[in-house]
């Protein structure tokens, strides 16, 4: 087998991995919040006469957001190899995502972090790739280096696994969708295989896996992301049917087996909330600016102080004074 050119600059690999998935985590996210938030009504419903007080109050739950800023770190982990970590070491994260709720103005902010991108990890020597931050200290590392990075406090996390998406995908009945044209890619080191008729169809976990993965035509990324959108619009009319509802407490168990996170039932709740209540108007995403560079014989993202403070203040997160990378 021919051994894949080695490339730097903007031609450097992206492997397509099957954790790499922006849509995957956020997709998740907003289902099992919205999953908490329908089946609480569902209780007050059905339930109320017996429990009249603790009702009323989690009615309030189901409208209530939160009252103050929150970031969220978003982690999917990497379902690869550890690189120079070995075999049975922690894996890199391959996504990870910060998400900030603003009660105040009523939006959500998503911001991408390349898994690539060049920075000081608390503790190490040199710089390092983001994403082996998560090797290095697991968690709260990962947290230490976004926020150092980023200069903004990170309030809570959420783990994903990439299996989780495929799941409750399957669970909700798979997804009915207009391919708008042929995709076929494979990539053997990562697992991957692609192919996709264009046309009407109904897809399920797998293939709406391949259909959010694809980005090998002239659109790149940017046709990945408008896929991604149209596969959620998709899913949405999809996942709140009648009999999907009656489904919530399994694809509820089935997230949270594929989800770690510190965030409480309440938390969660109000999360949902507020993505229900600010709308598809108030979300707003970026990725973090930067360009390809090749620095020591390593592909990294780099950015600097003034990129990240322009990628924030686009989104409108509040930050500090960001030093020099």
């Amino acid at each position: 087998m021919t051994e894949p050119k080695k490339t730097g600059g903007r031609r450097y690999k992206k492997r397509l991995r099957k954790g790499r998935l922006f849509f995957s985590l956020v997709l998740i996210c907003l289902l099992m919040g919205s999953c908490f938030a329908a089946g609480m009504r569902i209780y007050n419903r059905f339930f109320r006469s017996r429990a009249q007080v603790a009702a009323t109050r989690d009615d309030s739950l189901t409208t209530e957001g939160f009252s103050e800023r929150i970031n969220v770190l978003l982690l999917g982990t990497d379902d690869g190899d550890s690189e120079d970590f070995g075999t049975d070491a922690p894996k890199r994260t391959d996504a990870m995502l910060l998400v900030s709720f603003d009660p105040q103005h009523n939006q959500v902010a998503v911001l991408s972090l390349p898994r690539d991108t060049r920075v000081t990890i608390p503790g190490r020597r040199g710089h390092d790739k983001i994403n082996a931050a998560y090797a290095y200290g697991g968690v709260p590392l990962a947290k230490k280096t976004v926020s150092n990075l980023l200069q903004v406090p990170i309030n809570h996390y959420m783990q994903v696994d990439w299996k989780g998406f495929i799941k409750v995908v399957d669970m909700l009945g798979g997804v009915d969708l207009n391919v708008e044209q042929d995709m076929d890619y494979e990539d053997p080191y990562a697992d991957l295989k692609i192919h996709l008729k264009k046309g009407q169809q109904h897809l399920n976990g797998e293939k709406a896996g391949e259909y959010v993965r694809f980005r090998h035509d002239e659109m790149g990324d940017i046709g990945r992301v408008k896929r991604q959108q149209i596969f959620m619009k998709a899913l949405a009319k999809q996942a709140f049917t009648v009999t999907n509802m009656v489904k919530l407490p399994m694809i509820i168990g089935t997230a949270t087996e594929y989800v770690k996170t510190d965030m409480d039932f309440i938390q969660m709740v109000k999360a949902a909330n507020c993505l229900r209540l600010f709308g598809d108007s108030g979300v707003k995403s970026a990725s973090l600016k930067g360009d390809f560079g090749d620095i020591g014989g390593v592909s990294y993202w780099v950015t600097t102080p003034s990129k990240i403070a322009a990628t924030l203040n686009e989104l409108q997160i509040p930050h500090k004074r960001i030093p020099s990378i």
